[in-house]
């Protein structure tokens, strides 16, 4: 029989370990982040790359990595998060910050600003 690798069972141990979640607190709200960062939210990062080699990434496809990542971290209190009306600026924060927030490394948190700083490009057309 073929050796088992259990994640639920080493998941459960792992964030039973963890003291504390990351919280957003946007607008007088906070919201409470999953215990680990979800690979989601390392995928889109991921798929912002091109803007960081000198590429290009289009808002189009921005934007859905972004709403990507803020799924991954608010759940089902995403819409919520939306309703309070987060700018791009606040965006950008959030993905300058979540690396940290989640004790990741100095390269991981680096990893996130050419995505951050691509989001705050972002100019609203008219």
């Amino acid at each position: 029989m073929p050796e088992v690798i259990d994640l639920d069972k080493i998941g459960a141990a792992r964030r039973e370990a963890q003291e504390e979640r990351p919280v957003i607190r946007f607008n007088g709200k906070e919201f409470q982040l999953p215990p680990e960062m979800p690979f989601a939210v390392i995928e889109a990062i991921g798929r912002l790359t091109p803007a960081e080699e000198g590429g290009t990434v289009d808002n189009a496809k921005l934007a859905e990595s972004i709403a990507d990542i803020a799924h991954s971290l608010f759940g089902h209190r995403y819409r919520e998060f939306l309703n309070l009306g987060p700018s791009v600026e606040d965006m950008s924060a959030l993905l300058e910050n979540i690396a940290p927030a989640y004790g990741l490394s100095a390269d991981a948190a680096e990893e996130a600003k050419p995505a951050a700083a691509k989001l705050a490009e972002v100019k609203p057309t008219e």
